[in-house]
């Protein structure tokens, strides 16, 4: 891709985040009242997690203080998802309607506006007070230990994107995303802690499934230097894999799309 067509896809996101930002100042109350419910929800599980420290020693060989730490790499990422791919919460009505014929007929690739549409400033305060809360929180960490959790979040949005790719495929087959993105964020919920709390059975299904482990719980191993080699590796394969598994999955839902006008 050419520096002429990034600047055109950097024009589509900026020129549609910056109507979303004109919305959420328009209704400033329900703006408000939404920032401060999210900021309630991240400090109020802070608090309930501080509030076990002299209760709970270990917990799957982990800290209170380490696992403050999954605690807030695991929303760190589940805002990351919201602010940049929120678009598939309106997706559905896009289908429904037809107007998805015309995000076709655009010369941009439609998985790029479908995703990156609805930028969800509103979610960014909560992610820069989960930042400060993580810095304060960490121990020291290694140079070798950062680069691994760049490399480990880098993988982490990649999986977030093949995830989101895949309801947005399955809403062209069905019409249904709701449930679909939905399903994702209630089991990425079980990331709140290590998938190590888990027998394994179900952390093959976290990992390797629905791969919400890899997503939440690996990049703070990593932070922490508790990720081996191996699971590095592992995840690198498995993104890789599994990202070019649901490109091929949106590309065949793409066959089967039935325009509003046939």
């Amino acid at each position: 891709m050419d520096v002429k067509r990034l600047k055109v896809y950097w024009n589509f996101w900026f020129r549609s985040s910056a109507m979303m930002l004109q919305s959420a100042m328009a209704t400033r109350l329900a703006s408000a009242l939404f920032l401060t419910g999210k900021l309630a929800r991240i400090s109020f599980w802070l608090v309930f997690l501080l509030a076990l420290k002299d209760k709970i020693q270990l917990l799957a060989g982990y800290n209170i203080d380490q696992l403050i730490v999954f605690y807030l790499i695991y929303n760190v990422f589940d805002l990351l998802g919201q602010i940049f791919y929120r678009g598939i919460y309106w997706y559905r009505n896009e289908i429904l309607t037809g107007n998805f014929d015309f995000t076709l007929l655009k010369p941009l690739n439609p998985l790029f506006q479908i995703l990156v549409n609805h930028t969800d400033w509103l979610d960014i305060p909560a992610l820069i007070l989960t930042v400060i809360f993580l810095i304060i929180k960490l121990p020291a960490v290694s140079g070798v230990e950062l680069l691994t959790f760049l490399f480990m979040g880098i993988l982490a949005m990649v999986l977030v994107t093949a995830i989101h790719i895949f309801v947005a495929a399955i809403g062209i087959l069905t019409t249904e995303v709701d449930h679909a993105i939905w399903i994702y964020r209630n089991l990425s919920q079980m990331t709140r802690f290590p998938t190590d709390i888990y027998f394994e059975g179900v952390r093959f299904f976290l990992n390797f499934i629905i791969p919400v482990g890899l997503i939440f719980t690996i990049p703070a191993k990593a932070l922490l230097g508790v990720l081996s080699w191996q699971w590095v590796l592992l995840t690198l394969i498995f993104a890789i894999a599994f990202y070019t598994a649901i490109l091929k999955f949106w590309n065949y839902a793409l066959k089967r799309y039935s325009s509003a006008s046939s």
